[in-house]
């Protein structure tokens, strides 16, 4: 850490030198999205070009972030996405905008402030208070295998205080009022309604969809219509026999130890005989007495023809990184189970025929067909009703005069979790609502729905004191999060970043390829 935690340290050190030698695998992924490039040159962002090392080394830099537990300056930077490669990169891009903008604002944090971070880190903590014992295990297990150091550790320390104060100077004019807080607590409040639904089968009887309507979309979308890659393969699966099942602790890792022995052994004998002209199916049986199975068009999903084919994620990936035809993966982990896959033939993205797609195109252009039939019926009536209501007419006799059934919904709350979910979705509709009001058409899985919001009951004194500070927070940390979002795509935007070398083309041979799959419609 700095100089009050390196203190002492020099013994510590000597070690940590002669354990950089040790493999450089932990927080590095060779298949990350930055490998990828054809050059050293990566990015230009500022006008200053980033090569790969440095991109490398950010990588790394994320995954010890996250291993620290700066989960909030990773989710600052746009890195907690559900796709990691995407993650990675907006939080290397960001990071990038806000070291150069930090310094602008006037944000330069101290020695002392990044120290008492460091300190604070419940991974480098005993009972509550700093264990320098910990943090020198952190350097030794976590940082030096990865060549880090203790000042590229302080730096990323440094840039999550950046991040925070600048987070703070940006959304500092945030405020709210008390009406927006009470709108909020709309959502504690219970409420009696009237359901007014529309029938999605109602409207789909009589539709049909013309050849020539087909023919047309097929013509128009054609570029979209793709069948996705798959391959043929086969696969073998070493299980623990069903007694061992159920083991527990240490005899159940025994048990899989044994089981993962055994799996390496075999395929030891079995990589020789292919090394002589045999084939894994083949091999497998002889040699293991292992069952292979065979599986047609398996896609990176796990799926076959939208159906599951019952080989592990895991392992279907494996497959689609495999090089040629006839290559093993390694043996992979799925639970108590050890597999091996290999690629008897790869099946490339093709142009779909018409006939292959007619029946997707013919269900997607009736849903089409059925869902404005549906809207322009439902809209109708929906007017007919206020337009009654404004002439004097009960909400109830307005809708038995347009045609429109109606279902009561009494006491809910449309925060309680006791609710089952149409409930949920029917009382979240008429948070817009005021008493009296007839909402708008709202999709729903049956087709559509709207609310008339007849009383929303009123909440007492004891329960908006309850309430009141909890969406205050809430609110006004939402708020400030849009705005300083709104900041960093601006100052982003700003930034001139180019893609270099291969990967600019990679990227744009992926923006047309989502572009074209956007129009897929009914695949």
């Amino acid at each position: 850490m700095l100089t009050v935690i390196r203190k002492n340290q020099q013994v510590l050190m000597l070690v940590i030198a002669i354990l950089t030698i040790v493999a450089f695998i932990w927080l590095y992924n060779p298949t990350d999205k930055f490998q990828k490039f054809g050059s050293n040159d990566v990015i230009s962002i500022y006008g200053r070009v980033v090569q790969r090392a440095e991109i490398d080394h950010q990588v790394r830099g994320y995954r010890l972030a996250l291993a620290l537990g700066l989960t909030d300056f990773v989710r600052d930077l746009g890195g907690m996405g559900e796709n990691e490669e995407a993650s990675v990169s907006d939080f290397i891009l960001n990071l990038f905008v806000i070291r150069n903008q930090a310094p602008e604002l006037g944000i330069h944090p101290s020695d002392d402030a990044v120290a008492n971070v460091i300190k604070g880190l419940p991974s480098l903590q005993t009972a509550g208070t700093f264990d320098p014992a910990k943090y020198a295990a952190f350097i030794q297990d976590q940082l030096a295998p990865n060549g880090f150091t203790e000042r590229q550790m302080e730096e990323i320390v440094r840039d999550a205080l950046r991040v925070r104060e600048l987070h703070r100077i940006i959304s500092s004019p945030v405020a709210i009022g008390e009406g927006q807080v009470r709108e909020a607590a709309r959502i504690f409040q219970p409420i009696t309604a009237q359901v007014l639904r529309f029938e999605r089968d109602a409207f789909g009887k009589n539709v049909t969809v013309p050849n020539e309507e087909v023919a047309a979309f097929y013509s128009k979308n054609k570029g979209g219509l793709l069948s996705p890659e798959s391959r043929d393969v086969t696969y073998v699966v070493f299980d623990l026999p069903d007694a061992q099942q159920k083991l527990t602790g240490k005899e159940k890792a025994a048990a899989q130890q044994k089981l993962a022995d055994q799996a390496e052994n075999s395929m030891k004998v079995i990589r020789g005989e292919i090394a002589k002209g045999s084939v894994f199916a083949k091999s497998a049986k002889q040699v293991a007495a292992l069952q292979p199975e065979k599986v047609t068009g398996l896609q990176r999903d796990g799926s076959v023809k939208g159906k599951d084919s019952g080989i592990p994620l895991s392992v279907a990936s494996a497959a689609f990184r495999l090089q040629k035809t006839g290559e093993l993966s390694d043996i992979i982990q799925e639970g108590n189970s050890f597999y091996v896959i290999s690629v008897d033939a790869e099946n490339p993205v093709r142009q779909l025929e018409l006939a292959e797609v007619s029946e997707k195109i013919i269900t997607h252009l009736k849903e089409e067909k059925v869902v404005k039939l549906l809207a322009e019926s439902a809209s109708k009536s929906l007017d007919k009703i206020r337009a009654d209501m404004a002439a004097g007419k009960s909400f109830a006799d307005a809708a038995k005069a347009a045609g429109v059934k109606t279902t009561a919904l009494a006491g809910v709350t449309p925060s309680d979790q006791k609710n089952s979910q149409e409930q949920q979705a029917l009382a979240s509709a008429s948070l817009g609502l005021k008493d009296g009001q007839l909402g708008s058409l709202q999709p729903a899985p049956w087709g559509g729905v709207a609310i008339y919001l007849v009383k929303r009951t009123p909440l007492t004194d004891a329960q908006w004191k309850e309430h009141q500070t909890t969406l205050s927070k809430t609110i006004l940390s939402n708020e400030q999060d849009l705005l300083y979002m709104d900041w960093l795509r601006s100052a982003r935007a700003s930034a001139q970043i180019k893609m270099l070398g291969r990967d600019a083309r990679n990227s744009q041979g992926a923006q047309n390829a989502q572009g074209a799959q956007a129009g897929q419609g009914p695949q």
